[in-house]
């Protein structure tokens, strides 16, 4: 999994030139005049995007353009061919450069292959030397359900400035979460206003949080991922299970602590971002985690892909084709590669296995429901969504579909894991099995540690939560001395 890491340290959250740059523009936020706000966080967008690549923001300009000319074409027009044709062109428009971008390296390397396969040779090099622009999938993203939302009837964006703001607003520019124009407009529509008390302590407390599962949790255990994933074949079975549980961790932490981030500075800025996580590896079907997990982009592709494909209006065969299919997309968008697309597919097939369950539960489990709601029947249920989780974080994390079959075999030599366990309790070097219940306690902890923050936390004095606050800050601040990993998102 390359991350790319051009600029990486003047757009990392984590990273100390980001800090002054958010401190500098929150000062002056406080400072200047209501009508000057919003200006200012549109003007240091791009001096936030530019520190990463000037030449890349002609790439933003031309699609914020399109798409708010587009829109306005639609929201005017009283012709239905030719609302269509604006939409179709502006949707073209977008797709086509995220297209040039993020996969023709990825269609030039398959043609190639097939070409291979069949005995020709083709006349095209095998690789361009294409940067993908920061947060194109994101933005792509958000584009798209602003033209689609105006063309179902909702209002455009006042102004061209109004629209690029939407685009460009800085703490969510990179890694989302994905908003709606008609979520976010409505709190910069009118003169931005300073942040009461309480909305600035919770958008520090976020922020510090987010440092914290970044930096201590997702940063800590990445190694542990990092090493069998680039040599899985000289790897052991525990070290398999180790790896994997490790990126389970680490995804969840690292995107996390972004959004975290992501939220409490922009409520610093009197804005307020969507919640995107609700402990996703509690749920008890595939299809709750994907409710918990990354709720933004889940609920796009609800509404934009599986819906309009017919979503589940339809015969049941159609249903479970209509979930593939919003899967494949929905890995391909992740990355360009076969481990995202057969991520994807993977998704896919539990989503489509899961309604055929709930199908065939209504057909001939009736009578059963005392069963289906008992705590042991949801232990084992949540028990087996995790796992199903933790096989696709192996797909999702390989470099290469050779090296995540060589991790899934490991995950699966079940003799080698009764013979390895054995041994280590026999010599008592337990220190594996302790990171291995340090790991999954990480995964399941979090209704727990919110208690704990309702309960303990929050009642504390106020000088008394500052320096618990400044005391994590500074801590973070130590263990990023030496550097620190990008943010795995930071690559789509």
């Amino acid at each position: 999994m390359a991350i790319q890491t051009r600029g990486a340290q003047a757009v990392n959250f984590v990273s100390l030139p980001f800090i002054f740059f958010f401190f500098t523009v929150f000062v002056l936020f406080y400072s200047l005049p209501a009508r000057y706000r919003m200006p200012l966080l549109l003007i240091a967008s791009y001096f936030f995007y530019a520190t990463w690549s000037i030449p890349f923001i002609t790439v933003i300009l031309l699609t914020t353009t399109t798409d708010y000319w587009m829109s306005q074409i639609i929201h005017k027009s009283a012709n239905l061919s030719q609302r269509k044709l604006a939409l179709t062109a502006g949707l073209t428009i977008n797709l086509l450069l995220l297209a040039f971008f993020k996969y023709t390296n990825f269609l030039l390397d398959t043609s190639h292959g097939l070409a291979h396969w069949l005995g020709y040779s083709l006349p095209l090099p095998h690789v361009l030397q294409i940067l993908l622009p920061l947060g194109i999938s994101f933005y792509t993203f958000e584009a798209i359900s602003y033209m689609v939302d105006v063309y179902r009837g909702k209002a455009p964006s006042p102004n061209w400035l109004a629209y690029n703001f939407y685009i460009m607003y800085f703490p969510h520019l990179i890694s989302g979460p994905i908003v709606r124009f008609v979520e976010l407009f409505p709190q910069y529509e009118q003169p931005l206003k300073r942040p009461s008390l309480e909305r600035m302590a919770k958008g520090f407390e976020l922020m510090i949080l987010g440092f914290g599962f970044k930096i201590l949790l997702a940063d800590a255990v990445a190694p542990l991922a990092d090493t069998v994933f680039q040599d899985p074949g000289h790897a052991s079975v525990i070290a398999s299970y180790i790896a994997a549980l490790a990126f389970t961790v680490q995804i969840y932490f690292d995107f996390m602590g972004y959004t975290h981030i992501a939220r409490g500075a922009s409520l610093l800025f009197n804005i307020e971002m969507p919640v995107n996580f609700n402990h996703p590896y509690g749920a008890s079907t595939i299809s709750q985690f994907w409710e918990r997990w990354h709720m933004s982009l889940s609920r796009w592709i609800r509404d934009y892909l599986y819906f309009p494909l017919g979503g589940s209006r339809g015969k049941l065969i159609a249903t479970l084709c209509n979930l593939m299919i919003t899967m494949l997309i929905c890995g391909a968008w992740h990355g360009a590669g076969w481990t995202y697309i057969l991520w994807g597919g993977y998704h896919g097939a539990l989503l489509a296995g899961y309604h055929l369950y709930k199908h065939l539960k209504i057909k001939y489990l009736q009578g059963w429901e005392s069963w289906l709601t008992h705590p042991l029947y949801t232990v084992m249920a949540t028990t087996l969504t995790f796992c199903t989780v933790v096989v696709g974080w192996v797909l999702f994390r390989a470099p290469n579909l050779q090296n995540a079959g060589q991790v899934l075999n490991r995950l699966t030599n079940w003799q080698a894991l009764g013979n390895e366990l054995v041994t280590m309790l026999s010599t008592r070097h337990l220190s594996n099995l302790g990171t291995l219940l340090f790991l999954l306690t990480c995964c399941f902890i979090g209704p727990w540690a919110i208690q704990w923050l309702a309960s303990l936390y929050r009642p504390l004095p106020y000088w008394a939560k500052v320096q618990v606050a400044c005391g994590l800050a500074l801590l973070c601040w130590i263990l990023t001395a030496s550097g620190n990993h990008p943010f795995i998102y930071f690559q789509f």
